[in-house]
């Protein structure tokens, strides 16, 4: 029989595995919790497991973008942006550049390795660090803090909610509620101002949606528009289309003004967008939602995605594996250099690891202990193996029956 008779078959059977596999990552992390009253059981090394898996294999597209656009938003508070601007760290490309570079490479650092892993420690404890002078000054609120936070577990659930093919579960936003105080926790973030702060919350599904209700109220009083806001705003648009072709700038930006919500763009002095670019963004991202939903297959685990190395390289430095706009941290291998992804970079006149001028991205890699501005490089030993002590001191760590 000739092999073309076959192939409606194999079409069919193609999207009946499709239709199998496709919720079955889902469906799992609901499995353990059939009911609302069973999220309070959750610990935190299943939240964290619910949490990696969204982040690299579900949704790595999304939830990246996401994260990039959680830090962006932030520039639409005044009190934030001012403090930024002030810092000098936003007021060039190439040092706005490795602020964003640097922030990526401690947030990823603590929510792609589990709680206890060292590298997860290392990083709350360079963090907390380069936060405990702003903060004693009274330069940083507990409330600008809070706020950021809320932007970090928040946006993923909304952007996936737009845009993937299918929204988080209850399940796994509870997982994400869960993660996510951890982290502010760990960051010393108080909560009071959110409902249930007193008496606490009996699982992470609560507490994100308490954690919901005070960052859109926040927004409400705090969004406003201010010259720090669009200084920020701009220059890191700059930076977000470094790697765009002029031709096709004009596009990116439109679709850049789409994804920002009405009080976000007023607040950074942006003009709205022209409503047949939304026609246009809304079409593609839907038809994205429905290719993905309907015709791929989930992204197995040797397929996750990668933000940087799993080991030292022999002097003690990691290595980013990925970038949005230079190359920061990136080694210059032939992949790299020479890959399918490098050769559309040259195409477009994008930037690439090595060559000349590649070393000011510091392709040499990176020390957690050092991740930040230049001039705090070899600063903070003595604080940061405090800080680690602390952290390390929590008895959720490491504990699988860990839960609140």
């Amino acid at each position: 029989m000739a092999l073309y008779l076959y192939l409606p078959l194999l079409l069919l059977s193609y999207l009946l595995l499709q239709r199998l596999l496709r919720f079955r990552r889902r469906d799992s992390h609901a499995l353990p919790f059939p009911t609302r009253a069973t999220y309070s059981t959750m610990t935190l090394s299943q939240a964290y497991e619910i949490h990696y898996a969204l982040t690299a294999m579900e949704f790595p597209t999304v939830f990246n973008q996401s994260i990039f656009f959680a830090l962006f938003k932030t520039y639409g508070i005044p009190s934030i942006s001012r403090l930024l601007a002030a810092t000098t760290q936003l007021s060039a490309p190439a040092t706005a550049s490795k602020r964003a570079a640097d922030t990526g490479v401690l947030l990823t650092e603590i929510f792609l390795h589990p709680p206890d892993d060292p590298r997860t420690v290392a990083a709350f404890a360079r963090m907390n660090y380069l936060h405990a002078r702003y903060r004693k000054a009274g330069k940083i609120s507990d409330e600008d803090m809070l706020y950021t936070l809320s932007l970090f577990v928040l946006e993923p659930v909304r952007w996936t909610e737009r845009y993937e093919w299918r929204a988080l579960s209850e399940v796994e936003r509870a997982a994400l509620g869960m993660y996510w105080r951890w982290i502010g926790e760990q960051m010393r973030i108080p909560f009071k101002g959110l409902r249930g702060a007193e008496e606490g919350w009996k699982d992470g599904l609560e507490f994100l949606e308490a954690l919901e209700e005070w960052s859109t109220r926040y927004e409400e009083r705090e969004m406003v528009p201010a010259e720090s806001n669009a200084t920020l705003a701009k220059g890191t648009v700059e930076i977000l289309l470094t790697n765009v072709p002029g031709w096709a700038r004009g596009a990116a930006m439109e679709g850049i003004r789409g994804v920002m919500e009405g009080r976000l763009r007023r607040a950074m002095l942006f003009e709205d967008p022209a409503r047949a670019s939304q026609m246009v963004l809304s079409t593609v991202l839907g038809a994205r939602k429905w290719v993905i939903g309907n015709l791929f297959l989930p992204r197995p685990y040797v397929l996750r995605w990668r933000w940087f190395t799993d080991r030292p390289d022999e002097n003690g430095r990691y290595h980013a594996t990925q970038y949005t706009d230079h190359p920061w941290y990136v080694k210059p291998t032939i992949s790299s250099r020479w890959g399918m992804s490098a050769l559309l970079l040259r195409f477009v006149g994008g930037k690439i690891p090595g060559g000349s001028g590649g070393e000011k991205f510091l392709p040499q890699g990176y020390k957690i202990d050092e991740v930040g501005p230049d001039a705090q490089i070899g600063k903070g030993g003595k604080e940061m193996e405090e800080e680690k002590i602390r952290l390390s001191a929590d008895p959720r760590l490491g504990c699988p029956f860990a839960a609140w």
